[in-house]
């Protein structure tokens, strides 16, 4: 027997099979210890400690801790915003449909996104596609309107008929 003693409060509950381990291990660090083999003991101190097991040499006691929760995955890139952040200021005479906000929404974050790449070019791109579509964009004040569409042009009047006749009557 190895004679650690545990002094944990017993949350953690291993298996038979768990606590044949542990104490299999202990056993083998006290070996290590006996025999000088100060690497050997060194390895399997970090293998308990890695396991959750705390051990005290001067005290022959050893405490289990709970296992800390998983660590959500590191990302590399900063998450993709899924919305723009800007917000509509004009009087809400220009009513679009579901899928045109949807389009509008989407070019303005598809903006944001270049903006903060600095594809200032693609960023231009957008601005102008939005120009060109009756939205104006203010990026201080992160704000957008909607320009209601310009009425259309009356046709162009062309030249009076040229009378056929002149008028005039003979005598």
């Amino acid at each position: 027997h190895h004679g650690y003693t545990r002094v944990d409060d017993g949350s953690v509950v291993l298996s038979p099979a768990d606590q044949a381990t542990l104490d299999g291990m202990l056993l083998d660090r006290v070996l290590a210890k006996r025999e000088r083999a100060w690497e050997r003991s060194d390895e399997l101190r970090q293998k308990l400690r890695e396991a959750g097991v705390s051990v005290n040499d001067g005290e022959s006691t050893y405490s289990l801790k709970p296992p800390a929760p998983p660590k959500p995955p590191k990302q590399s890139q900063p998450a993709r915003p899924t919305h723009h952040g800007y917000t509509r200021v004009d009087d809400g005479s220009v009513v679009l449909s579901p899928a045109d906000q949807a389009t509008l929404d989407g070019m303005l974050l598809d903006r944001v996104l270049a903006k903060r790449e600095r594809a200032w070019e693609r960023s231009d791109e957008l601005r102008q596609k939005l120009r060109e579509a009756g939205v104006s964009v203010n990026d201080g004040e992160s704000t957008y309107s909607l320009k209601p569409p310009a009425p259309p042009k009356p046709p162009k009047q062309s030249q009076p008929a040229r009378p056929t006749h002149h008028g005039y009557t003979r005598v």
